[in-house]
C-alpha cells in the first residue's frame, strides 16, 4: 500500500464526519460489550465471552479498513502514468478518455476524475466519502467496501441486541411515551435529561440509523461493484467483465478472503491506468 502524504480531512464537514465516525465506533463497542450483553445474559454468563469474539473481530475490521481507506494513496500520483502512443489527449474532463487536468496540469487516464476537495486526480474515482475525508478510488475501493460491509453487520448485530435490551430487559424503564419522544428528539432531550438512560437511547438511535444507512450504502455500492462501474458511470457496460471478475477488480485476486483482515494481501489484477484491454474483454463478454 502506498501511503497518502496528506491524509487529514481538508474541510470542516469532512473533519466533523470523520471525527464522529472515529469516536462512535469505540463508544458503541463499549456499550454493547459492557452494558448490553451483560444486561441481556447476566454479568457472569459465559455467553458474554461468546459474544466478545465476533465483537472484537468486527471492531478490528471496521477500524482498520476505515484507516486503510484513509491512508491508501489512490491518486494518479501513486503510479507512473505514461500516455500510450497514438492516443489523443482531450482537453475536457471526460473520464472515458485520456484528458488534461487543468488544475493538476497533468494528463489523467480514463476513469480518473479530479476531486476539488482532495485537490488531486484520483484513479478510477468512485466518490468522495465524508466519513473518511478522502476519495474512494482504484487502490482503496476494497477497504471502503469491506468497511461498509463490516459496519453493516456490526450495526445489525447491535440493533438486535439493543432492541431486546431496551424494550424487554429494561422494558419497565423504557416502554413509555417519554422514551419515544427522546428517540424522536434525542439531541434536544439530551440537553434537558443527562441521565444514563438518555445516553443509552442516543446510542440506540445512532445504531439503528447506522444500520439503515450502511445497508443502503452496501446495496448501492455492491451493485456498482458487481456491474463493474463507479458512481460516475451509471448504467455503463464498458468495463463489465462479469460479476466474479468485477469483484476481483475491486477486492483483488484473493477476493474471497479479504473479509478476514485488511492486512491480507490481495493483488489487484489491474493498474488502474490502461483500460483499453478491459474494454476489449468487456466487449467479448457481452
Amino acid at each position: 500500500m502506498k501511503i497518502r502524504k496528506r491524509f487529514l480531512p481538508r474541510t470542516v464537514q469532512d473533519g466533523v464526519a470523520t471525527t464522529f465516525m472515529a469516536a462512535i465506533i469505540p463508544i458503541t463497542f463499549w456499550f454493547e460489550v459492557y452494558v448490553v450483553i451483560p444486561g441481556v445474559h447476566g454479568v457472569d454468563s459465559i455467553y458474554n465471552w461468546i459474544h466478545l469474539g465476533p465483537a472484537l473481530f468486527l471492531l478490528f475490521n471496521i477500524s482498520l479498513n476505515m484507516l486503510a481507506t484513509i491512508m491508501c494513496d489512490t491518486s494518479c500520483g501513486s503510479e507512473i502514468v505514461q500516455v500510450p502512443e497514438n492516443v489523443k489527449v482531450s482537453s475536457g474532463l471526460g473520464s472515458k478518455s485520456w484528458h488534461l487536468c487543468s488544475t493538476c496540469e497533468a494528463v489523467a487516464p480514463p476513469r480518473a476524475w479530479h476531486c476539488n476537495t482532495c485537490g488531486i486526480c484520483v484513479l478510477k474515482r468512485d466518490h468522495h466519502c465524508v466519513f473518511t475525508g478522502c476519495c474512494i478510488g482504484h487502490r482503496n475501493h476494497r477497504y471502503f467496501i469491506l468497511f461498509v460491509l463490516h459496519l453493516f453487520i456490526a450495526t445489525l448485530y447491535g440493533s438486535i441486541l439493543n432492541n431486546y435490551f431496551i424494550w424487554f430487559v429494561r422494558g419497565e424503564e423504557f416502554r413509555n411515551w417519554t422514551s419515544v419522544m427522546k428517540i424522536v428528539f434525542p439531541l434536544a432531550m439530551l440537553m434537558i435529561d443527562i441521565s444514563t438512560k438518555q445516553y443509552y437511547l442516543v446510542i440506540y438511535l445512532i445504531n439503528m440509523v447506522g444500520m439503515c444507512f450502511t445497508g443502503v450504502l452496501l446495496i448501492y455500492h455492491g451493485k456498482k461493484m458487481l456491474s463493474g462501474t463507479v458512481v460516475h458511470e451509471s448504467n455503463s457496460k464498458d468495463y463489465d467483465l462479469g460479476r466474479l471478475e468485477n469483484v476481483r477488480m475491486v477486492l483483488g485476486k484473493r477476493w474471497h478472503l479479504t473479509w478476514l483482515s485488511p492486512f491480507l494481501e490481495s493483488e489487484l489484477p489491474h493498474n488502474g491506468i490502461n483500460w483499453d484491454c478491459v474494454q476489449k474483454e468487456a466487449r467479448k463478454a457481452k
